[in-house]
């Protein structure tokens, strides 16, 4: 469950590539096997399955190993049970956290303990495209490590010693930083090393940039009236609503709406 915005600049939903690419496009993936110096065609064209597609894929079997980090599905998907039948069915389950125990943790093979976001440092983007640093101010406790040094670590494992030889986040993020050349989400001028004294920094940034720019400044996009399409045109798609499935009556005089306190956001 990373935070929203800085998981979509770096592909961290089925669908997407880093940089706001997309499985589904040619382009996209021929421009990330370069940088990561694949054989051209070996990024699936399909995308990954969502969350739950792949409860389903444990009910049909499509599913042979499920690692879950930083989330609590046995709480948090639709349709508990159901979840929770299919959570059983998994034949290896790698649950990846920094609590226990935890609803999910009854369903693991095996648990990995992962840092908190104060045991380790990283970026992370909000919602105004602000990227800020965030150093660790202590050590993770007992056999914990940053998230990244677990996927690290399994990787180099599985054989991928090249790929995954990063000594430090600072190196995870200037490997992130390539890949958003010539992207919406421009950081090519970014980094750790200049994030610490710079400060929290609006993209696109890119390297060609060498004003400072100070936390107060603001960034307005699109005021050239060209958007991230092949024209340069925005896109916009109508929605026609279709009104309530089950409108109120008299015998019936009430219309139902849920919400939720911060407190419910992640199952805390």
């Amino acid at each position: 469950q990373p935070n929203a915005m800085g998981g979509r600049e770096a592909g961290g939903l089925a669908h997407l590539l880093p940089g706001y690419r997309l499985v589904k496009n040619p382009q996209h993936r021929a421009e990330v096997e370069e940088i990561w110096g694949l054989k051209r065609g070996q990024i699936s064209p399909n995308p990954g399955l969502t969350a739950w597609d792949m409860i389903t894929g444990l009910e049909d079997g499509n599913v042979g190993l499920l690692w879950i980090a930083a989330t609590n599905p046995a709480v948090s998907m639709p349709d508990l049970e159901r979840t929770k039948a299919a959570l059983m069915r998994s034949p290896f389950t790698i649950y990846q956290d920094a609590y226990y125990p935890t609803e999910t943790a009854t369903y693991a093979h095996v648990l990995l303990p992962a840092a908190q976001w104060s045991e380790k440092t990283g970026v992370m983007t909000n919602s105004e495209r602000r990227v800020t640093l965030c150093p660790a101010f202590r050590r993770p406790p007992g056999q914990a490590e940053p998230d990244w040094e677990i996927f690290a670590e399994v990787g180099r494992r599985l054989g991928f010693v090249g790929e995954f030889a990063f000594a430090n986040s600072a190196e995870v993020f200037a490997e992130f930083v390539k890949l958003t050349c010539d992207r919406p989400c421009e950081m090519t001028g970014l980094s750790h090393e200049q994030l610490q004294p710079q400060g929290p920094t609006q993209w696109p940034h890119p390297d060609k940039e060498i004003e400072k720019r100070g936390n107060g400044e603001s960034k307005r996009l699109y005021t050239d009236l060209r958007f991230h399409t092949p024209d340069g045109r925005a896109r916009f798609g109508a929605y026609h609503s279709r009104g309530l499935a089950e409108p109120p009556d008299p015998d019936y005089p009430f219309v139902l709406t849920n919400g939720r306190l911060y407190g419910h956001w992640h199952t805390l």
